[in-house]
């Protein structure tokens, strides 16, 4: 008998094929088995590119018109952009005056989206556009938001709007309405697909309009809130009603999901009753193109890989006892919009990425690794309800929300706007806040370890709930870098995240008269590291 070959006697170019099919993990493993495979790994681009992308929890995409050196170089340089951030070195657009208030506003894929229920009009723009990228800037008066004829717009009423410039879709949420003694209720609900750069149907659609199926007929029925997300193929609605304080009438919400390319239709349906109607409203969220969260007193993990029937409950993520009634703040990050964008050279991992709820009524903020909703221990097992000390602690950073204190997450990145008092001379506490980076990438730590870049925060901490006084524990690592410029609480209103940039929503005041004050909006657009081209 022969005996078997030893890798290192195959050549070299067969070595570095047969490594780069093994999980980014695995190929750091072999690159410290002995001198030669760490040489090999040295002179190859191609797996320090995979160790890099598995280390940034990103997911690579097809692009041939790059060289693999290339894509490497560029990978590095993003992520040790991020390691330093100036918000002094910025640069602003101003928002249009219509817009200014009582409006819903997004960053998504490069692009500043507005809602507008009260005019039932929105906008789309570029923010900053990069090169190459594709654009999009539209307007949508009431009229170009609903396709019913003008005589009869009276009985119909535009309720959300969703833009994705990443799939130039237009999502647009409405209902047939009845009119009852000079009160107006709601009979039925639509969703019209149209393109964001035109006025017909969206081309990879089914169809124009999608229909619920089985909503409970109900008299004096009323819509308190909508919420639409989408994700790739897939769209989701969720609707809850009001009671109107009757007491034989109880609320309930209402959650539907489309495979939007495929079918007008769907039996992908849940509904549940709502106890307390102003505090027990339940959020949705997507985890990728198999699976999602309902999100309310806990985290309820559902299966959609079967669109013909309803979603498979998974697993129930339990939260501490004294956390309740929270809510979803869904990623910006336009790669985990869409799981196929047109032009990218890498994408977030589903599996490891980050999420982050809050729960006003406890004033915390969480940010959550979604790698425990693949974890085959937990959602494999025969356990449907998880204890929170079974999952929590090690996959989860919990951080206060006083004084209107901001997060966003991107990717493995999360951003948060810490808020502290700063006592004036006549007395007064004003409110400043404070922009903190924290990144949860094994990369991170990395870089932190081998260049001494950022702060490494890997000690356990402890958050109080102001409400109960309970203090929840978590130790998740990550590496932080903290901004030097700090923001009034006036002059702060919203901040997002994306792969590239980040974006602070400020307010800032102009003087026009003797006594007279002009508020203005204003989108500042920071660029990690020094180079600030786009």
């Amino acid at each position: 008998m022969k005996p078997e070959a030893e890798l290192l006697s195959l050549p070299e170019e067969l070595i570095l094929h047969i490594l780069s099919f093994l999980p980014w993990q695995d190929i750091i493993r072999c690159r410290s088995l002995c001198k030669a495979l760490r040489e090999m790994y040295t002179s190859s681009s191609e797996l320090q590119y995979i160790t890099e992308l598995g280390g940034q929890q990103l997911l690579p995409i097809f692009n041939g018109s790059l060289p693999v050196s290339k894509r490497l170089q560029l990978l590095r340089d993003k992520a040790h952009a991020w390691s330093k951030f100036d918000v002094h070195s910025s640069e602003s657009i101003s928002i249009p005056v219509q817009f200014r208030r009582r409006t819903k506003v997004s960053v998504v894929n490069g692009h500043a989206c507005f809602w507008k229920p009260t005019m039932h009009s929105s906008k789309i723009f570029p923010i900053v556009p990069k090169p190459l990228q594709q654009t999009i800037e539209r307007d949508f008066s009431p009229d170009s938001l609903c396709s019913i004829p003008k005589q009869r717009q009276s009985d119909f009423d535009v309720l959300n709007v969703l833009m994705d410039p990443v799939q130039n879709l237009l999502a647009i949420v409405y209902a047939t309405v009845v009119r009852n003694d000079g009160l107006v209720y709601d009979e039925a609900y639509y969703i019209d697909l149209v393109a964001l750069d035109g006025d017909c149907t969206h081309p990879r659609a089914a169809g124009r309009t999608l229909f619920l199926s089985d909503l409970p007929k109900r008299k004096n029925f009323v819509t308190k809130s909508t919420k639409i997300e989408a994700y790739g193929r897939h769209i989701a609605l969720r609707l809850f009603d009001d009671q109107l304080r009757i007491p034989s009438f109880t609320s309930r919400w209402w959650l539907q999901i489309w495979d939007w390319q495929h079918s007008t239709t769907s039996k992908c349906i849940l509904s549940g009753p709502i106890v307390d109607p102003d505090f027990n409203e339940i959020d949705i969220c997507f985890l990728g193109n198999d699976r999602f969260l309902v999100v309310n007193d806990d985290l309820k993990l559902y299966s959609i890989e079967d669109m013909s029937h309803p979603p498979r409950l998974l697993a129930r993520f339990l939260l501490p006892a004294s956390v309740v009634n929270l809510r979803c703040l869904t990623p910006t990050d336009d790669i985990t919009r869409s799981p196929h964008p047109s032009q990218a050279t890498w994408i977030s991992d589903a599996k490891h990425r980050l999420i982050s709820l809050v729960t006003w009524n406890s004033e915390l903020y969480f940010i959550i690794s979604t790698r425990i909703f693949f974890e085959p221990d937990f959602v494999d097992s025969e356990r449907t309800n998880i204890p929170w000390e079974s999952w929590g602690p090690s996959n989860a950073h919990v951080v206060p929300h006083r004084f209107s204190c901001k997060v966003s997450v991107s990717g493995s990145r999360a951003l948060y706007a810490f808020a502290s008092g700063v006592e004036l001379n006549d007395g007064l506490i004003a409110t400043e806040y404070r922009i903190h980076l924290m990144d949860f990438s094994p990369s991170a730590v990395k870089r932190h370890h081998e260049q001494g870049l950022g702060r490494m925060v890997n000690k356990p901490s402890k958050v109080e709930n102001v409400k109960t006084g309970e203090c929840i524990t978590t130790c998740m690592p990550y590496v932080e870098v903290v901004s030097h410029r700090t923001f009034s609480h006036g002059e702060f209103v919203e901040m997002w995240l994306d792969r590239d940039r980040l974006y602070l929503l400020k307010n800032h005041f102009d003087i026009v008269g003797p006594s007279y004050l002009l508020m203005k909006c204003d989108v500042l657009i920071v660029y990690p590291g020094q180079n600030r081209s786009v």
